[in-house]
């Protein structure tokens, strides 16, 4: 019986992990460099928007690519909320680090 509940826990896990973009965020100076990836392919023309950072504009759309470079002014280091939606409506959010000393 232990084993089914493995299997089943297993494939629920597989469909979940399907039905969202991941997000890679590399830190820089004054923003970051947001990638979305879907099915493990760029994710072009995907809604990009950072939850925490009250002077943010709404959205962000990634490039080709699926980058998108989102302007960052923090006054100290901190966690950034990032949330994507790609076209298939696939959604993922996560946070990143920001440091302010570089």
């Amino acid at each position: 019986m232990s084993s089914l509940k493995v299997i089943a826990a297993t494939a629920v896990l597989l469909m979940s992990s399907s039905a969202f973009a991941d997000i890679r965020v590399a830190d820089t100076h004054n923003g970051a460099w947001v990638t979305i990836t879907e099915n493990g392919q760029p994710a072009a023309n995907a809604k990009v928007s950072v939850a925490n950072v009250p002077q943010q504009k709404d959205s962000y759309t990634t490039d080709e690519r699926g980058r998108v470079f989102i302007p960052l002014t923090l006054e100290s280091s901190r966690s950034i909320k990032y949330h994507a939606t790609t076209e298939s409506g696939k959604k993922s959010s996560r946070f990143a680090f920001h440091s302010t000393n570089k």
